[in-house]
């Protein structure tokens, strides 16, 4: 690793300094540091002091001596690398204040502070299982306690054994789906409890003191719970929280770990700590007591501080809401700094609108007339990518803040693979931050082998899920020597993308002619050299006509040949012409002559005239005696009707007098038709000259010929362009060994790139093998008793932060083990930010350099209750509950869309068939998105409803609905024939959990069904979470499966209505939930519904969801039907502004040449195949299935920004979704047609 010179010769400088002055102070100079130890601490550059504990050759005397002052020196050259800090304004402080509020949960909500009733769902009283094993499982003496078994036991017992089944699997619900959401694991048991009033407050408490960490294990019959020996057991710091907040007191929290739970001194030492946090606790010395239940007002009356031990037992979902967050808000608002990424972000917060679909916008990133040039040396890649995934590469390297619109299966986690990949390739380090613990577990999977080398933390209590990796990842760095070079595969990849570009630039960007020279050989008639009469006409026409044509420009040109298709209007002004030609002096005679004035200067005329043919039989004597009373005479009797000087009126007279007396014939036809041929332009009178003479040359009518003469016209500027470009003509020909090799170079280069990258990465690990506390670490993590994840952190991040380059964390974790420090990570990634409130975020945010917020505003936004921010039940509200825009907040990305550049991603991957995606394309993203049409038709309709008669909507739940849906899984279980994946959405809780509890009852009847739910619950690909889930649709987001099952659950009621109150879809915004309902599916939804959409009345409804609720029950039993048109026209009634292919001008005499020819070689054709934002020309059907899909060029390079994207990754994408494309160039058709289809014909022949 190379080092910084100036650094190390200063800090050598520094070292000579001091010896010098300690020689002459103490008269011997002391070593210091080695040359060795010196080179070290330039490469690693320690940060503190205690970094320098992890340099080789330094020691607590050098630490103590002269650590400041090399400290000093080493900041000074690595502050000028950080991010730099603002000093925090005071609306900037307000709104961080305000937002700080939302991060304390000191409410009545918050069961870590006051729990009067064990709730169902979160909460089971241990007093009846627990007084004779409870503590033997605390203490460590038994493994397991068995809470509830319904096998076995008599049938006195059956009920009260099911009933506790019951109400320990809607526990155990609540915990596994926050544990598969995010990754915490909340599930304890809260022993003892406190009961009292919170010091200096009027605040009613009981919550519990300490938590044991349990896991819980179920069976079809039988629950069981195990200490869980991965996590800590903790205090309840949430009570020491409350109270420092109520009474102001300014201290750290201290740490919540329990190291050592002994039943002797237990009790003493829990009362203690809370103690010494003024938090005191009058203990009794009662043995396990039931948990009574109080009813709000109900609950003993407390003085204030007066503080009770409860020695009653709960297992409950305790969601240990870390307070790292909350002190790092703290921490910011003391040191008054900010980075410019936050202070961008909180500027002017409240005056935007955030359901507002107005924000900064692709344009910023990409416009029409500034196109981003994106080149293969800025890209680093590990998974294939498509033209958007590559605009966000390119634009975070020139700009430090970016947000990334991801909608549904458009692989946001695909960008956020090689983001890390590129920052990390650059030797810089990668933050990605979600709640979400699928996103986080996608990215890992993505990665590959290289996530071997990135640290991912979900809960920072799994001690032996980090411990894991790290014992792997301190091996890794041993194997780090070598390069690879991505410098020439870039140049290749570049120079066959110019090639593309320089097809794009030369045939489809406008010529000197001033068209797209494509274009002339889609419009022109290509001449038959074989046909004699052809070749003569031509030579023809090209002898008669002016060759000024060939300087006309494109457009002039083809309005002048429409100009000319008027059959009267050519024969009319080829009369003018011709008088013009046979009288040229008709233009000197007076305009405008009335009828009598032509007769008088007719007979004047022939009177002239026998004067002249008197005066010629004159002898030549006598001829130039009386020539000047000719003159005279002419001059008098003609000059009135002559518009030149006498002298021009004598000299014609004399010289043409009986063709001017034939020409006066002519004059009405002349003066009639001279305004239609004065209104010619030049290029105009030029034109219809040489269509006139080619006329009086070869047979034809005006139009026949004005045809021939524009054709060979444009001809000629063919035969121009192709004797300019030869060499284009050879990369056209060689356009599929072009793209071939360039998809082999980009394959090569993903594969250079994981090779570059593991190295790097191993070179980066490689800082812990060399680390002088290289055995303490290893020590560390392969002690039996382990530290928790936040020490070992802290003890080690100088280690840490020098080694590993990828991090994947939550909010929360980021806060608890990364040290608040500005710009420490060089990219922050936000993902699923839609769903994260802004307060979240802002911590990661400070830590950055650059960020990026990925989401989909179209979705979910973070939903709150109260003051608190805990997890509510929404739909425990009645029905009839106003739910205002001001209990959905905004998220992170709601706020960044709004200051950030944004670019879209808008290649759609995720639905095996376009039906799937279509209606969210259409109806949220305005046909924004490309979809791949079905290259196989699906044998049964992607979309299928399953109507419900005589359901019934009681309690917010539809028993018949649920019932038909396990059925439906019972169904999908035994038939299924590639190992789908399946997931069941439902519109509300209520009908979740009766879903949930059907499938239980089903599962202890049915062992066989038990097995498949058992396995299918716990299935996982690659990391990934892939089991079946029953969620409601606040849950859902990020979620896909193969086949999706969707309960709508609403129904008529008892008094046979159907009520429009839909909950949250009734809101503003509350139609992205159904957006991400119906956009999870991969290959099936089936919709269950109770209702027909006609019977939904829903035109007065204030806001959209309703009505788009109705349009989606349409599309989907249109589907369903197999009435495709009418599924169209509902995607068709969104309007689609933005549709990427629409308003496009289609070359369709092109299309239909393609077409026609074909259909004679006896071909079953189809033509604009898809109703996505992808549409193919042509496509070849055998056996009910696409076999070969066929491209006219022209409408490609309308439609398409790029070679890459146009060329590449276009075919690439319709490719990867089954179809074979095959291009016809316009070039091509026009030179031979015949042999394009014989192209298409061995093609088609060679595929099975």
């Amino acid at each position: 690793m190379a080092i910084n010179q100036k650094l190390y010769d200063e800090l050598y400088d520094l070292r000579q300094k001091i010896k010098d002055h300690e020689r002459w102070t103490h008269g011997r100079a002391p070593t210091v540091c080695s040359d060795k130890a010196l080179y070290e601490i330039t490469e690693l550059c320690p940060k503190k002091l205690s970094d320098f504990e992890g340099v080789s050759g330094i020691g607590k005397a050098f630490i103590e001596n002269y650590g400041k002052a090399f400290l000093t020196v080493i900041l000074k050259y690595t502050e000028v690398q950080t991010e730099k800090k603002i000093d925090i304004t005071s609306s900037a402080a307000e709104t961080l204040k305000e937002l700080e509020k939302k991060l304390v949960s000191i409410n009545r909500r918050n069961r870590l502070l006051y729990m009067p009733k064990a709730v169902n769902k979160y909460a089971y009283d241990l007093f009846d299982d627990g007084k004779n094993h409870l503590f033997d499982l605390i203490y460590g003496k038994t493994l397991t306690l068995t809470l509830a078994n319904i096998s076995g036991t008599t049938e006195s017992d059956a009920r009260k054994e099911f009933s506790k089944f019951k109400r320990l699997s809607q526990l155990l619900r609540e915990v596994n789906k926050e544990l598969r959401d995010k990754g915490q694991n909340d599930l304890y048991i809260g022993y003892p409890f406190v009961i009292g009033r919170i010091p200096g407050e009027n605040f009613d408490l009981r919550a519990p003191l300490a938590l044991f960490p349990v896991t819980a294990e179920k069976t079809a019959t039988s629950i069981k719970v195990s200490m869980d020996e991965s996590r800590d057991i903790v205090y309840n710091t949430t009570l020491l929280l409350a109270h420092f907040k109520f009474n102001n007191v300014n201290k750290p929290l201290p740490s919540d770990v329990i190291e050592k739970v002994s039943e002797t001194s237990f009790f003493d030492s829990l009362i203690k700590f809370y103690a010494e946090n003024e938090f005191y606790i009058a203990d009794n010395n009662d043995k396990l007591v039931k948990f009574r239940e109080y009813k709000f007002d109900e609950f003993p009356h407390y003085k204030s501080g007066e503080l009770h031990l409860e020695k009653c037992a709960v297992l409950g979902k305790f969601p240990i809401c870390s307070s790292s967050i909350q002190k790092d808000f703290d921490d910011i608002l003391k040191n008054n700094e900010i980075n410019s990424l936050l202070n961008n972000l909180l500027a002017n917060i409240d005056e935007i609108d955030y359901y507002s679909d107005s924000f900064n916008g692709e344009e910023d990133i990409e416009t029409e007339d500034k196109k981003l040039e994106i080149s293969e040396k800025n890209l680093v890649y590990i998974n294939e990518l498509n033209s958007s995934q590559e605009v966000v590469l390119s634009a975070i390297e020139n700009c430090d803040e970016l947000v990334v619109q991801g909608p549904p299966g458009t692989g946001k986690s695909q960008v956020i693979t090689s983001l890390i990949s590129e920052f990390v390739s650059n030797g810089k380090t990668v933050l990605m931050v979600s709640e979400k613990k699928t996103a986080l577990d996608v990215v890992y999977s993505r990665l590959g082998t290289l996530s071997q080398y990135a640290l991912l933390i979900d809960d920072v209590g799994n001690k032996d899920e980090f411990y894991q990796q790290l014992s792997k990842m301190v091996y890794l760095g041993e194997n780090h020597e070598g390069t690879v070079d991505l410098g020439l595969i870039s140049e290749q990849i570049d120079s066959l993308v110019e090639r593309l570009e320089t097809i794009a630039n030369e045939l489809y960007a406008p010529s000197e002619f001033g068209v797209e020279p494509y274009k002339l050989y889609i419009q022109n008639k290509r001449y038959d050299l074989s046909v004699a009469e052809e070749i003569s006409r031509v030579q023809t026409i090209i002898k008669q006509r002016n060759e000024k044509l060939l300087d006309i420009k494109y457009s002039e040109l083809e309005l002048i040949h429409k100009l000319f298709t008027d059959e009267t209007l050519c024969s009319n002004l080829d009369k003018y012409i011709e008088i013009v030609e046979q009288y040229p002096w008709m233009s000197l005679i007076r305009g405008n002559l009335s009828v009598f004035e032509i007769m008088s200067f007719g007979e004047r005329l022939n009177k002239i005239h026998q004067s002249i043919n008197e005066w010629k039989t004159k002898n030549p004597f006598l001829r130039l005696l009386t020539k000047r009373s000719l003159k005279q005479e002419i001059i008098q009797e003609l000059s009135e009707y002559f518009t030149v000087s006498a002298k021009e009126i004598v000299k014609l007279t004399l010289n043409k007098i009986a063709l001017i007396i034939d020409s006066i014939n002519y004059y009405i036809t002349y003066q009639e038709l001279k305004p239609l041929y004065d209104r010619l332009t030049e290029q105009e009178k030029t034109y219809i000259h040489s269509l006139c003479n080619t006329k009086k040359h070869i047979e034809g009518s005006y139009i026949e010929i004005n045809d021939e003469l524009h054709n060979e016209l444009i001809y000629e500027h063919i035969a121009s362009f192709e004797a300019k470009n030869r060499f284009l003509f050879q990369d056209i020909d060689n356009f599929d060994t072009i793209i071939r090799s360039l998809s082999e170079a980009i394959s090569r280069k993903q594969t250079l790139s994981r090779q570059r990258l593991e190295l790097l990465l191993s070179e980066g690990l490689y800082n812990i093998t060399i680390s002088k506390r290289h055995g303490e670490i290893l020590r560390a993590i392969e002690s039996k008793r382990k530290w928790s994840v936040n020490k070992f952190i802290k003890k080690f991040d100088f280690e840490l932060f020098k080694s590993v380059k990828i991090w994947l964390l939550t909010p929360e974790v980021v806060s608890e083990i990364i040290p608040l420090q500005t710009g420490i990570f060089d990219l922050v990634v936000f993902d699923e930010a839609s769903q994260m409130y802004v307060e979240k975020g802002i911590p990661s945010i400070l830590r950055a350099k650059k960020v990026i917020v990925a989401g989909d505003h179209k979705q979910l936004r973070p939903s709150n209750l109260g003051t608190g921010r805990l997890e509510v039940d929404f739909d425990e509200l009645p029905e009839d509950t106003e739910l205002t825009a001001a209990l959905e907040e905004e998220s992170l990305l709601d706020l960044a869309r709004f200051k950030y550049k944004d670019v879209l991603l808008n290649f759609h991957y995720r639905s095996k068939y376009e039906e799937l995606i279509a209606f969210s394309n259409h109806a949220f993203y305005k046909g924004r998105l490309y979809v791949s049409p079905n290259a196989i038709p699906p044998s049964a309709p992607p979309i299928e409803v399953h109507k419900m008669e005589n359901a019934m909507w009681r309690d917010r739940t539809n028993i018949e609905e649920a019932k038909y849906i396990v059925d439906m899984l019972k169904q999908f279980f035994d038939e299924r024939k590639e190992e789908e994946t399946v997931g069941v959405i439902t519109f509300n809780s209520s009908q979740r959990d009766l879903i949930d509890d059907l499938i239980d009852e089903e599962c202890a009847k049915n062992p066989h069904f038990a097995a498949a739910i058992r396995t299918e619950l716990l299935r996982k690909k690659d990391g990934e979470d892939i089991g079946l889930f029953v969620k409601n649709i606040e849950s859902v987001q990020g979620d896909e499966r193969d086949v999706i099952i969707f309960s709508i659950g609403y129904a008529k009621n008892e008094s046979g209505r159907l009520i429009r109150n839909f909950g949250w879809l009734n809101q503003k915004g509350g139609e992205n939930r159904l957006n991400v309902a119906i956009s999870r599916a991969k290959k099936k939804v089936h919709v269950v519904t109770s209702f027909d959409p006609s019977e939904l009345q829903v035109e007065d409804t204030k806001n959209d969801g309703p009505r788009i609720l109705k349009k989606y029950l349409e599309y989907a039993f249109a589907v369903s039907s197999g009435d495709r048109e009418a599924a169209k026209q509902i995607l068709y009634s969104f309007g689609d502004e933005n549709n990427p292919e629409k308003n496009i001008s289609f070359d369709s005499d092109f299309e239909n040449q393609v077409f026609d020819a074909l259909k004679d070689r006896g071909y079953e054709v189809d033509t604009q195949i898809g109703i996505g934002g992808y549409s193919i020309d042509l496509a070849i059907k055998r056996d009910g299935k696409y076999i070969l899909g066929i491209e006219c060029d022209g409408k490609l390079y309308h439609s398409s920004k790029s070679a890459r994207e146009r060329d590449y990754h276009r075919q690439k994408y319709l490719e990867s979704r089954g179809w074979r494309i095959h291009r016809i160039w316009s070039t091509n058709w026009w030179k031979n047609p015949q042999q394009e289809i014989n192209k298409i014909e061995v093609i088609v022949k060679s595929l099975k």
